[in-house]
């Protein structure tokens, strides 16, 4: 039986529930704007400014085609699209779950996954598996020339490359 101390220490503040009902609302946005996509509702969705900009594309390059793919229900091509899109997809719903819960019972829920997920060695590991997909997706785009491709006309490269250094450095 917990004492009165950590029956209140186990409740949510104001405070925590504001912060959890925000993190709810950054994990249902991706699922929720990729099915409202499919419907056919037309949401303008920023591009990635590091492609936009550097022609190079991001580690999450593809993560909302395969939101929206998985969406459509076409777990083939979500994967094509991006190999993490569908356990992101995954791990977004069980997360929304969780929170839910949590905003419900108005308390803390430790669960065994939640223990793995804060552990900072397993995000480590986590992320160096997403750079190493990154980095093979790169090299692949640099065989077949469309990453110098894009990177050559690029903004920021044509800006360099054409001496308009004042737009980039702001004089």
């Amino acid at each position: 039986m917990l004492s009165t101390k950590q029956q209140k220490y186990n409740y949510l503040s104001s405070q925590e529930k504001k912060k959890k009902i925000i993190q709810l609302l950054l994990l249902v946005l991706p699922i929720l704007v990729s099915y409202l996509t499919n419907l056919g509702l037309k949401i303008p969705l920023p591009g990635c400014p590091l492609f936009h900009y550097l022609g190079i594309p991001c580690p999450g390059w593809g993560l909302t085609r395969s939101f929206q793919a998985i969406a459509q229900g076409n777990l083939f091509k979500a994967i094509n699209f991006h190999l993490f899109g569908p356990i992101f997809f995954i791990i977004f719903l069980s997360f929304s779950f969780h929170l839910i819960q949590e905003i419900v019972k108005n308390k803390n829920i430790y669960n065994g996954y939640v223990k793995i997920i804060k552990n900072p060695n397993y995000q480590i590991i986590f992320l160096l598996i997403l750079f190493g997909y990154h980095l093979t997706r790169l090299l692949n785009l640099w065989k077949t020339g469309e990453l110098s491709r894009s990177f050559l006309h690029s903004p920021v490269t044509q800006l360099i490359l054409t001496g308009h250094w004042s737009l980039l450095i702001g004089n």
